[in-house]
């Protein structure tokens, strides 16, 4: 009997895929920890005797807004669906996205900026994952929640933003008219906090996670993408 091929999984977003820990130069993917997780898991669930092992493969643009990443969607370099479309043979089976950092900070940071429209705001998002379903009628999408950030603390337009865009995502992935029953959201598996206890997992800049954040980051969401897997199979 020809074994079936392992799931393939993308993960895409900006410096929190590509695992940016400063002051540290080498990057820390969560990428390697939710495939290891995955394993983990997958011992007790029904996937085990059912599917491969799942590979899991990661893009991350450090500083990049979910507006920019949708411009630059089919760039062969660096966009979401020319990375979906040169996946073939399986093609992929989930597409993890995780964005929107940056696009808060963006459009928030002005002293002048009041309060943002968040449909405009999350927009962007829910176009990279209409566009992986419109890449196969296979392929689904795994929407990460934005997480906390020093400057969400000390903004109130940010935080409110930032409620608000997870909000349209999870509304997005529970609409089955909108996203064809093939979104799932999850929410980001760690609260911002600073100090002692959430020095372990955030750096000091207040946006980035440290290694350990990234590998609680990678375990964290494990289980829903298991979930979102036995939903293909």
């Amino acid at each position: 009997m020809t074994p079936n091929p392992a799931s393939r999984i993308l993960c895409y977003g900006d410096s929190l895929t590509a695992g940016t820990s400063p002051p540290l130069n080498e990057l820390f993917p969560y990428g390697p920890h939710l495939e290891n997780e995955i394993q983990n898991l997958m011992t007790f669930s029904s996937l085990l005797s059912t599917s491969p092992p799942a590979v899991v493969r990661w893009r991350g643009l450090p500083g990049w807004t979910s507006s920019a990443m949708e411009e630059y969607i089919d760039d062969p370099n660096v966009g979401l669906r020319s990375a979906v479309n040169e996946v073939s043979n399986p093609s992929l089976s989930l597409v993890i996205i995780l964005a929107g950092t940056n696009d808060i900070g963006m459009l928030t940071s002005s002293a002048l900026s009041g309060v943002v429209d968040v449909k405009k705001a999350v927009e962007p998002i829910l176009n990279l994952h209409r566009s992986c379903l419109e890449c196969d009628s296979f392929i689904r999408t795994l929407a990460v929640g934005i997480p906390g950030s020093a400057w969400q603390e000390s903004n109130e337009n940010a935080r409110v933003l930032c409620r608000g865009m997870n909000e349209a995502l999870s509304e997005f992935a529970s609409d089955g008219s909108c996203s064809s029953g093939r979104v799932s959201y999850v929410d980001f598996p760690s609260e911002f906090e600073r100090g002692s206890c959430g020095g372990r997992k955030w750096c000091g800049d207040g946006l980035h996670l440290t290694p350990e954040g990234y590998e609680t980051l990678g375990r964290g969401i494990a289980s829903s993408v298991i979930n979102a897997l036995e939903r293909i199979i």
